[in-house]
């Protein structure tokens, strides 16, 4: 790609960044983002992923803020009354904005995630900035998404277990989690092609943490992918359909779980599930995650741990409902198919999809 289109892709996306709320930010993608360049070459660690780039694709020259924010994040998929399947998720680490993203590659399926501004050091104080020239940092946000639906609906999200973080090193290429994130999203239709392509990669944990994934789709598969011992380990659903819950403690037997989190919630959400059947609108999903945000000291770190977002993707229709910053009184609904359009609800809505 030529110079000048580079950087007239770059501006319009740049240009398309908007704020929508105190914490919230929404952006449509439209440069290059070197996807199946990094893949292939394997990269494992942040700056070495951002030089990369910086030499493939004319990326931005980009500063990774990497801090120990101290995360926990709930995930539960269900089913709504209506027969759409739902992942919901809060998103908890320390205080920042979140923006919305849509996509589109060349090469992949369109999609609309969640990225948290920390990963590209663009936080709180930029917010009382507007005038200032958009920072090109913001350009990483693919790669910051923690959480998203495709156009397959296919969604996928990522939480923290405090234990040692995988390495695996069995000779195929390696991938970090942030990039793992987004080649399910960009190359994956369903929940068997998203495991299929995590089994063909070497995991690379980041931050010093392990993670494990929520994986969801539109026909109501649903798993859960963990790493103990640097092996691999998929739960599957118990019948068709069936909800599943995730916090940040190993279900997988053997998991190292000395320094778990969110016990408590993994079992409140699991009696809400087990209370419904399974079977809740998007607003009653919302509420489950409302009742199990976080707010709390980080450990060793002078800062706040906060419920960032929390967020039901609608796997049928490829939309989202989303809260930001723990203001439960706004809910705003994104769709993947209107980049950039965020449709505030009313306070008494209870949608009964």
């Amino acid at each position: 790609m030529k110079d000048a289109t580079y950087e007239a892709l770059q501006k319009k996306t740049l240009d398309s960044l908007t704020r929508v709320d105190r914490t919230l930010w929404m952006m449509e993608y439209c440069s290059p983002y070197g996807l199946d360049a990094l893949l292939a070459a394997g990269k494992t660690s942040l700056l070495g992923a951002v030089s990369f780039l910086q030499k493939e694709i004319r990326f931005p020259h980009l500063v990774p803020d990497p801090t120990h924010g101290g995360f926990a994040c709930s995930t539960f998929n269900a089913k709504t009354p209506g027969g759409d399947h739902i992942l919901a998720r809060n998103f908890d680490f320390k205080d920042a904005p979140c923006t919305v993203v849509w996509t589109h590659p060349e090469n992949g399926y369109r999609s609309m995630a969640v990225a948290d501004n920390t990963f590209f050091a663009y936080g709180i104080k930029h917010l009382l900035l507007e005038k200032r020239k958009t920072p090109k940092r913001v350009m990483a946000a693919p790669y910051a998404s923690m959480d998203g639906v495709n156009e397959m609906g296919l969604a996928c999200a990522v939480l923290e277990i405090k234990a040692k973080p995988t390495k695996q090193q069995t000779g195929k290429t390696p991938i970090m989690t942030m990039v793992a994130i987004r080649a399910i999203l960009d190359k994956c239709a369903t929940v068997s092609e998203a495991v299929a392509l995590l089994r063909r990669y070497d995991m690379r944990d980041l931050l010093g943490v392990n993670y494990h994934y929520h994986i969801a789709d539109a026909s109501g598969k649903s798993v859960l992918v963990e790493y103990v011992n640097n092996e691999m380990y998929v739960i599957e659903q118990t019948t068709d359909g069936a909800p599943q819950a995730l916090t940040n403690f190993f279900l997988t037997p053997g998991g190292d779980n000395k320094r778990e989190m969110g016990r408590e919630r993994f079992n409140n959400i699991s009696c809400a599930l087990e209370k419904t059947g399974g079977v809740m609108t998007e607003a009653e999903a919302m509420r489950v995650l409302s009742d199990n945000k976080v707010s709390y000291h980080h450990e060793w770190m002078p800062h706040m741990v906060y419920t960032l977002w929390s967020n039901v993707f609608n796997l049928a229709d490829r939309s989202m409902i989303l809260c930001a910053g723990m203001d439960y009184t706004k809910t705003y609904r994104f769709r993947l198919d209107a980049p950039c359009k965020a449709e505030l609800l009313p306070a008494a809505e209870d949608t009964a999809k």
